[in-house]
């Protein structure tokens, strides 16, 4: 394609130079300032019909403009550290918005105009009220931001640096949204060169950046992921990027003093056209199809019929095109008929994967059922994914890694229980430290890593730790592996994954490290580096989690739905028995990303969502996700929770602020533990609290007994397991008794009596009574007595039945075997034999969860008709004394 050279008109003096539109359509204006100091106003359809005005007493260099979108005002960034206010037409003084302490470089005013964001040298991105002229919040950004772009919903601030690191911030609350390291060309911060990126205008729902491949990556919005790239002329860097109004176009500004119109459907040059120097700054025209553009040598031009007459203009709404192409392509250009829409390929990301006719279906509504959120439409007019639902499919995340950023330059890799993975930038390389928060833990400190692989990914095991890279031009993605001690010399291993398959997330356990990629697959490693199985997953990998012998993945089950839910699903492995545990739909709160995975102490699996709801995977009715944590009811002020590890009973969190999410490196982090509380419903907020323990201790309870019962089936020895099943069972008894006390106290008496039915021990029953009698309540008390003497009978007739190969004995009272309602001694082949000893004990002494089960399955039955009157059940009963209803419990150990 040949270029022709644009007629530029000098205006400054060499160096960065800001340009822009300003005035009414009939005075149309193009202003300009650089180097020289001077404000340049110019003819839009004349350019040698120019004023120029010296801006200050003295002449100090200007490198950025930006014109308000609905005030009659300018903003200016100049060598002085001042970000000052001009009215337009004349380019008046108006006042002095901030300064900083190094040259301003970048500016950009919120689509409202009522916002302004100001950077440059110095650290940090102001926030500007317009209207006051007064910073109301820093960005904790580091040092020489190059360029700011807000998206046209005002949700997002687009950040650019020196060192090509791209940052997302929120605007709500002033948080990192996405970061990513040298996603732009590295510039020389003494240059003036921009890396200058664009939202598209339809809602900012594509998000252009300058690429190192002398190309540009469009990035989607909310998943952060590379949609697709434009390249072609360009032989140099590009230095900025700009949509068109109606974002059907890209133009871009390359280091080759090249400009080039793109197709951004087609993901093709239109047009391009030469400058005797690389384009400082760019500016569409508010009505024709005509673009200002200033250079680095302080010369101005105006690119008239940017567009090629075959084309829609620049300003033609999409809503008014084909849906499926333009007419005027489609009539004129015979090469666009019956071409297929570029943004209906498969791309990376859940396009791979997903259906396109379910795409289209999913995509026919303007509006879906139940959600407000208007459909975003492509460059065409027509839906497509990742603009037409509310929602994309999140990245994949690193638990326990943060986003770097700070002054510092350094960020946690890993973060967990044993230690910490810290990052720190250099010039060429990055250096990785390998932390434990417990020295003792680790014969021999690990040395540092000098990583030439750029690796973004790490984790730490048990044994050792695994860095995972992505790929670039030079090098493939790269995994690594190090292992904390070893007796052989190079046990250090790496393997480079094959080109087009990229590591998406690492996890190491304690016999195996994993690797998710780009391809849906999960690759299993030995420690000693042997490839030990490759699966394929469903989907893109979110995240994953490792403990022991355990693994755990979680992925995109599908598109999210239009009310903005990811649909998620997940899989828990045993990597030493090659066997899947466990799966399912993962659950998380609606129109939130999952922010971490992790396995609880007891290998439980646990998951940590952006609203900040912590959720246990539990074995009660038949495997359910239970939420055991809050933030939102929990945090003081604006507290953030960063989790790191947890128990059945505990998060051990790190407590952060709104305004700095993430825990920071230096100082390090100190940890919290925080109670886990299930969030039950506070008719009555003590009693609520009591219901939450008793649930808590009910899930310790049933692990344990679930971990009791695996070992006794594999023949291992099991004495600790039922120490611990029994210390659970005292726990959730004195949680019960607690509860118990509340009822009876608060007159719940039907409350008081089921949770007496709960108790596990004899001794507990016992206690209950007590507590009855010394509230006063006999009736109640009558009936605790009666059904601890009924559970110890039918807990010696199933332990005669078991000890006796003939049928059991007749009970003291026959009549309880014929009722329906309750525990039948026919049954107790169901349940674990009990000692001879245990009997003659009346079980009230026995010890050990195994003597005390058959106790607990007749409370089973016996529990559901706790609220009927025991005492009708059986008629032929002895009755006791009035004044001590609790000598009915008193059995005979004979």
């Amino acid at each position: 394609m040949e270029s022709a050279t644009l007629d530029f008109v000098s205006a400054h003096a060499p160096g960065m130079a800001g340009i822009g539109y300003a005035g009414k359509s009939d005075n149309l204006k193009v202003i300009s300032c650089g180097q020289d100091g001077q404000l340049c106003t110019q003819k839009a359809d004349d350019l040698s019909d120019k004023i120029t005005k010296t801006m200050q007493a003295e002449p100090v260099a200007c490198h950025c403009l930006a014109v308000s979108p609905v005030h009659d005002t300018f903003a200016v960034g100049d060598q002085a550290h001042f970000v000052k206010i001009y009215k337009l037409p004349d380019g008046i003084f108006n006042s002095v918005a901030t300064r900083f302490s190094l040259p301003v470089r970048a500016l950009a005013y919120s689509p409202s105009g009522t916002n302004l964001a100001a950077a440059g040298d110095d650290e940090g991105i102001k926030l500007i009220s317009a209207a006051e002229s007064k910073v109301f919040r820093t960005l904790r950004a580091g040092a020489y931001t190059r360029s700011l772009a807000f998206d046209p919903e005002s949700e997002f601030l687009a950040s650019v640096s020196a060192e090509g690191t791209l940052q997302i911030w929120n605007m709500a609350d002033g948080k990192v949204k996405y970061a990513q390291k040298r996603v732009a060309p590295k510039v020389d911060v003494t240059s003036a060169r921009r890396s200058g990126t664009a939202w598209h205008p339809d809602g900012g729902s594509l998000l252009a950046v300058p690429g190192t491949d002398n190309d540009i990556s469009i990035f989607e919005r909310l998943s952060w992921l590379v949609a697709f790239s434009l390249k072609g002329p360009h032989s140099a860097p590009i230095n900025l990027v700009s949509f068109s109004p109606n974002g059907l176009y890209l133009v871009s500004a390359g280091t080759d003093s090249l400009l080039v119109l793109w197709d951004v459907s087609q993901r093709k040059a239109l047009n391009q056209r030469s400058s005797p120097a690389t384009i400082s700054a760019v500016s569409w025209h508010p009505d024709h199809n005509s673009l200002a553009c200033v250079s680095e040598d302080g010369s101005v031009a105006v690119w008239s019929d940017i567009v090629p007459a075959d084309h829609p203009g620049p300003h033609v709404s999409p809503d008014s095109l084909p849906a499926h192409g333009v007419a005027s392509h489609q009539e004129v250009g015979g090469e666009r008929a019956g071409s297929v829409d570029p943004l209906e390929e498969e791309e990376q990301g859940m396009d791979s994967f997903i259906d396109h006719d379910m795409e289209d279906d999913m995509a026919g509504d303007e509006t879906a059922p139940g959600s407000a959120t208007k459909r975003r439409k492509g460059p065409q007019g027509r839906a497509v994914y990742g603009m037409s639902r509310g929602a994309s499919p999140q990245a994949a995340i690193q638990p326990g890694a943060t986003l770097s950023g700070d002054s510092s330059q350094k960020c946690f890799m890993a973060y967990n229980a044993m230690g910490c993975i810290i990052c720190k930038e250099e010039e060429d390389f990055n250096v990785m430290e390998v932390a434990m928060h417990d020295i003792r833990a680790q014969r021999r400190r690990m040395p540092h890593l000098n990583d030439l692989y750029r690796f973004s990914m790490a984790a730490l095991g048990d044994r050792g730790v695994i860095y995972g890279s992505k790929s670039s031009k030079d090098a493939p993605s790269t995994i690594m592996y190090r292992p904390f001690d070893s007796w052989a010399a190079n046990s250090d291993w790496q393997v480079s994954l094959p080109p087009g398959e990229d590591a998406t997330a690492v996890t190491a356990g304690h016999s195996f490290s994993a690797v998710a990629t780009s391809q849906h697959m999960l690759r299993i490693f030995s420690p000693a580096g042997l490839q030990s199985f490759v699966m394929t997953l469903h989907g893109p990998v979110v995240a994953l989690a490792a403990q022991g012998h355990l693994l755990a993945a979680v992925w995109h089950g599908s598109i999210p739905t239009s009310a903005d839910n990811q649909s998620l699903q997940y899989a828990v492995y045993d990597v030493s028995q090659q066997q899947q545990v466990h799966c399912g739909s993962l659950p998380i709160s609606p129109g939130t990303t999952l922010a971490w995975l992790g396995f609880t102490e007891e290998t439980l699996l646990a998951s940590y969502d952006s609203e900040g709801v912590l959720r246990l995977r539990t074995q009660e009715y038949g495997g359910c996700w239970m939420p055991v944590f809050v933030s939102a009811q929990q945090r003081k002020n604006s507290e953030v929770y960063w989790p790191v590890s947890l128990t059945l009973t505990q998060l051990t969190c790190i407590v952060c602020t709104a305004t700095q999410p993430i825990p920071q490196v230096t100082p390090r982090p100190v940890l919290t533990n925080v109670a886990l509380q299930v969030p039950l419903l506070a008719a009555d907020a003590p009693r609520a609290q009591l219901e939450a323990d008793v649930l808590k201790c009910n899930l310790q309870l049933n692990h344990c007994r679930l971990h009791l019962a695996e070992m006794t089936e594999a023949g291992e020895s099991s004495s600790n397991a039922e120490q611990s099943v029994a210390a659970s069972e005292v726990a959730l008894d004195q949680c019960l008794l607690k509860l118990f006390n509340a009822a009876v106290r608060g007159d719940r008496l039907q409350q008081a009596l089921e949770a007496a039915c709960q108790l596990s021990q004899a001794r507990s029953l016992e206690g209950a009574i007590k507590l009855a009698n010394h509230n006063r309540q006999t009736a109640l008390a009558d009936r605790i007595a009666l059904f601890l003497q009924t559970r110890l009978e039918l807990e010696a007739a199933e332990a005669d039945q078991a000890m006796s190969p003939e049928p059991a004995a007749i009970m003291e009272h026959p009549e309880v075997q014929d009722d329906p309602s309750s525990s039948s001694p026919s049954q107790p082949q169901e349940h674990a034999p009990q000692s001879p000893v245990a009997v003659q004990a009346g079980t009230s002494t026995a010890t050990g969860p195994a003597a005390r089960k058959p106790l607990l399955s007749s409370t089973n039955t016996m529990s559901q008709n706790a609220s009927r009157d025991l005492s009708s059940k059986i008629p032929g009963k002895r009755k006791a004394p009035s004044g001590n209803p609790f000598a009915r419990a008193k059995v005979s150990k004979s």
